[in-house]
């Protein structure tokens, strides 16, 4: 008898655990559901890049939390970590430009104490991206049983092939971040043709022409890849693409890759083109994203303008430069003051 109440005091208690578990999944997917569906669109569609930024690195440890609970957060966490990236690759940014003004004083501490808070801030932006990217991979692969770079998973949902596009940019710039960074975080260098290989996945004009972008930049930065592949191209194709459907995503792509093959005539051209895009209308749904791409080519524009005059670009002035003539409607006297 003794034994029979043991054994059924145990069945009980793994009903009760199992059922406790479910019910805890069932909130997580619920709580879940209304993140991505509800929650994301509308941070997508805004304008305040600062604003975006904080909410993902404030929430993506609760978003987490939902494991506890039984619940599977990488597709929420991906979006958010990827954002959180955007935060930390500026802060960068200006620890660099702080390097340069320090340079062109003959400031040597202050330029070697910069230096240093970049790279703290590259790796911070690697582990963050690279764990967008993780998230994402191991995800999708779950949820569609595909192998990410080697086949193409059948997506069910607009929002499965959005966080596979940002997963993939993602880890891109996680392993170029990782390398500037000395390589502390560890990110895998084959995830650059992984990717390339991915992009074939996504309808290139649905998304803005950024999968044929990102084939393109890592053509050009993977040695030999780049042989009968017409990269100019290609990348001009993509912004056609993004200036026609409000997302200028392609034009960062090409300019990150022009910025890694210290390309600088390239560079202007794509900032000048992105700047001037005759009656550009910005995709309202996905207005966060070409907030973001305009931001960071504000940010080489920022890193070429105090490399050649120790201050960042001219407030309204993204696309002019410091040489050109003098009707060319830069603010000079705010950087010459």
């Amino acid at each position: 008898m003794t034994r029979l109440l043991t054994v059924s005091v145990a069945a009980v208690s793994a009903l009760t655990m199992s059922g406790c578990a479910l019910l805890q999944s069932a909130t997580s997917g619920v709580t879940l559901h209304v993140i991505e569906e509800g929650f994301t669109p509308p941070a997508l569609a805004m304008s305040d890049v600062d604003m975006v930024c904080n909410f993902s690195m404030v929430n993506a440890p609760l978003v987490g939390a939902a494991r506890e609970f039984h619940g599977d957060p990488s597709l929420a966490e991906t979006v958010m970590f990827s954002a959180a990236g955007v935060c930390s690759e500026s802060k960068a940014l200006a620890e660099e430009l702080r390097y340069l003004r320090a340079v062109r004083e003959k400031r040597a501490d202050e330029a070697t104490d910069a230096r240093v808070a970049q790279k703290r801030l590259l790796a911070l932006t690697a582990e963050r991206q690279y764990t967008s990217f993780k998230r994402m991979r191991n995800k999708l692969e779950q949820t569609y049983f595909f192998k990410y770079g080697e086949n193409c998973p059948r997506f069910k949902r607009d929002f499965d092939e959005l966080v596979f596009l940002l997963g993939s940019l993602s880890g891109v710039q996680a392993m170029t971040n990782d390398i500037a960074a000395q390589q502390s975080v560890g990110v895998p260098t084959d995830i650059a043709p992984l990717a390339a290989s991915a992009m074939n996945c996504l309808d290139n004009n649905k998304w803005w022409g950024v999968p044929q972008a990102t084939q393109a930049a890592v053509w050009s930065i993977i040695p030999g890849a780049s042989e009968g592949k017409d990269i100019k191209g290609t990348f001009d194709r993509a912004m056609t693409i993004g200036e026609a459907k409000g997302v200028r995503l392609a034009h960062v792509v090409n300019a990150i890759a022009a910025s890694s093959a210290d390309d600088t005539a390239t560079i202007r051209a794509i900032i000048k083109r992105a700047t001037s895009v005759q009656n550009f209308k910005v995709n309202r749904q996905y207005r966060f994203l070409d907030v973001v791409a305009t931001a960071q080519l504000e940010n080489i524009s920022d890193r070429m303008w105090t490399q050649n005059t120790g201050s960042r670009t001219p407030f309204n002035s993204l696309g002019k430069f410091w040489d050109d003539k003098a009707d060319a409607g830069v603010d000079v006297d705010s950087f010459l003051k």
